[in-house]
């Protein structure tokens, strides 16, 4: 695959927060016209609770009806828990386990019901599930770029999370701007100082912001040293845990425009992208 930016396209995220649930069928038919597509990763769901996420119940379900053959790309799931770790490292089509740490006491306990304490355990746990079952292991640190519940933030903070992780094995990081506090000079000047203290660990950016503010960001994230970003076609979703539902993930459409831009190989078909765009302008149209 030739690419110098790599895109995660999260459905996962775009779909935990609507007020309705997209039947596995569906899903599994929208994950199958975005494997076309060439995505590096797709982001496809979660293995948590349904009844704490309805819209990601029955991922086994879903994960039958997707179709790997003639596709490079990785399958992703989220847990939050060692108990979806393994059942996420059961599946055959799963490629990445995806964990939801964060620097943010306040957040860890609205989204997976842990602390700072609780929560290296359970990343103990994950840790070794995924190395036993051969899995890759995405963590996501959360509240990368500030805090708006008033934890305690700082650079060095997210810097100690950052080594942490590193020193357990981790080789994949994305720093995830959860409420939109990240500015350019910012999402710069971290991707600057973190990038040359972990050379064997890839640094990727999720970033939840307003349509208006994504391509800046992204610039000061690719000008940094970034080199993978996630991104939802139309840029929908955003954590519906938060309070700051309004803000969405960056529209990969936008991901795309500034690689067009800046002559950026990203090794996708873009106009499939465009298409299903057009074809899915709304979440709406899958549920029946």
């Amino acid at each position: 695959m030739n690419y110098e930016l790599k895109i995660t396209e999260c459905p996962r995220d775009a779909q935990q927060g609507l007020p309705y649930s997209i039947p596995p069928q569906q899903r599994a038919a929208y994950i199958n016209r975005l494997l076309q597509a060439g995505f590096d990763v797709i982001d496809f769901g979660s293995f948590v609770s349904p009844k704490a996420v309805p819209q990601m119940a029955e991922p086994d379900k879903v994960l039958t009806l997707i179709d790997k053959e003639n596709t490079n790309t990785k399958l992703l799931a989220i847990v939050g828990n060692a108990r979806g770790a393994a059942e996420a490292a059961n599946q055959d089509k799963v490629d990445i386990i995806g964990f939801p740490y964060s620097i943010s006491n306040t957040f860890l306990q609205k989204n997976i019901h842990s602390d700072a304490s609780a929560v290296l355990h359970t990343l103990n746990e994950i840790t070794d599930i995924a190395s036993r079952s051969g899995k890759a292991l995405r963590v996501y640190i959360s509240m990368a770029f500030g805090n708006p519940y008033g934890d305690e933030w700082s650079e060095f903070i997210l810097q100690d999370a950052a080594y942490l992780l590193a020193n357990k094995g981790v080789q994949t990081i994305t720093l995830s701007d959860t409420t939109g506090l990240g500015s350019p000079e910012s999402i710069y000047k971290i991707f600057t100082t973190l990038l040359p203290r972990f050379p064997k660990v890839e640094l990727g950016l999720h970033l939840h912001t307003l349509p208006q503010e994504a391509y800046a960001k992204i610039d000061a994230a690719w000008k940094a040293g970034c080199r993978s970003f996630d991104g939802v076609i139309n840029g929908f979703g955003g954590c519906p845990l938060t309070g700051y539902e309004l803000l969405g993930n960056v529209n990969t459409l936008e991901l795309l425009r500034y690689c067009r831009e800046q002559n950026i190989p990203t090794g996708l078909d873009v106009k499939r992208v465009q298409q299903i765009a057009t074809d899915y302008p709304d979440f709406a149209l899958l549920r029946s």
